[in-house]
């Protein structure tokens, strides 16, 4: 029997603590009879995650494992439709639900919990999923806005392809990067630039050998104010 039915609030927001505190006191006693012991909420500006059940875990004299020190640390850095932050809650509150009863699942998101969730989606037209698919504008959202200086590789093909790739910065990986593409029948030119620049907070940092194509109007326009490298022998100097 379908209980209630939520029509999707597409409007999106950032929660606040006492917003968040509000939605689980709602969710515990509609979804989980109120067994759930209120716990400290924290908001956090990290990319990499929309909610986690944080928690201490201690193994007994007899084997077994204990949970405590419970908090809810949800996700503030991204604007989000407010259903989702609602499935958000829901869903860290089924691990928390999971962990605190003791139950033993097969994995984090393992039979239990995909039959608790199945469960509320049923009884009360949620829309909870393992992983939330990120929208191209919550992706961008999600990206650091920390200046950095990362070391680029700015790669121009001869068939009029560009291509960036973000190199650790140790010398020897950026010479055997930089060696490696130069030389290469379909490429062009290699130019290397260090930049502080957020936008290349997005790309990955490694030495292999893949290149992320990108519009060369928009790289050059975030290499604005870069400096230009250059390489001399065995080392990486900055060019006048």
């Amino acid at each position: 029997m379908i209980k209630s039915i939520k029509t999707p609030n597409l409007q999106r927001m950032k929660p606040t603590i006492s917003y968040i505190e509000k939605k689980f006191d709602e969710f515990n006693r509609l979804m989980f009879g109120g067994r759930l012991p209120k716990l400290p909420i924290e908001l956090s500006d990290a990319g990499g995650f929309l909610g986690k059940c944080v928690f201490k875990q201690h193994r007994l004299p007899d084997g077994l494992i204990r949970y405590s020190d419970f908090s809810l640390r949800i996700n503030t850095r991204i604007d989000l439709p407010e259903e989702v932050i609602e499935d958000t809650i829901i869903h860290e509150m089924i691990h928390y639900l999971i962990l605190w009863t003791g139950l033993h699942d097969s994995s984090p998101h393992g039979d239990i919990f995909k039959s608790i969730m199945a469960s509320i989606n049923t009884s009360y037209g949620r829309h909870l999923t393992i992983r939330h698919k990120a929208s191209q504008e919550e992706a961008q959202q999600a990206v650091s806005t920390k200046r950095t200086w990362h070391v680029i590789a700015a790669v121009y093909f001869k068939s009029g392809k560009t291509g960036i790739k973000v190199l650790p910065r140790t010398i020897p990986k950026i010479l055997t990067y930089y060696n490696a593409t130069k030389y290469h029948p379909e490429i062009r030119e290699v130019q290397l630039y260090l930049h502080d620049n957020p936008f290349f907070n997005r790309f990955p940092t490694s030495a292999a050998l893949r290149i992320h194509d990108i519009d060369k109007a928009t790289l050059e326009k975030n290499l604005t104010d870069a400096r230009k490298l250059k390489v001399n022998g065995t080392q990486i100097i900055e060019e006048k």
